[in-house]
């Protein structure tokens, strides 16, 4: 899977997904604002999965990610 950063959505992080089908679908997510980054509060993801609320590996995908950036960046 291929992350990149998107514009924010409605105060929520958002990112770009491609997928390893070559599928492109839009994770956007909020986290409990505590300096907890790993509580997600709100997500979202426009594949199929995501738009029956389940967590998806995308969600999951781009959480990591974000975690890892955060890690780096402190």
């Amino acid at each position: 899977m291929k992350i990149t950063e998107a514009p924010l959505a409605n105060g929520r992080e958002s990112y770009q997904v491609l997928s390893d089908s070559n599928a492109t679908y839009r994770v956007t997510y909020c986290g409990s604002g505590d300096d907890r980054h790993f509580v997600v509060r709100l997500w979202e993801c426009s594949c199929p999965g995501g738009q029956h609320s389940k967590m998806c590996k995308h969600v999951t995908a781009v959480i990591a990610y974000s975690n890892a950036k955060q890690e780096e960046e402190a």
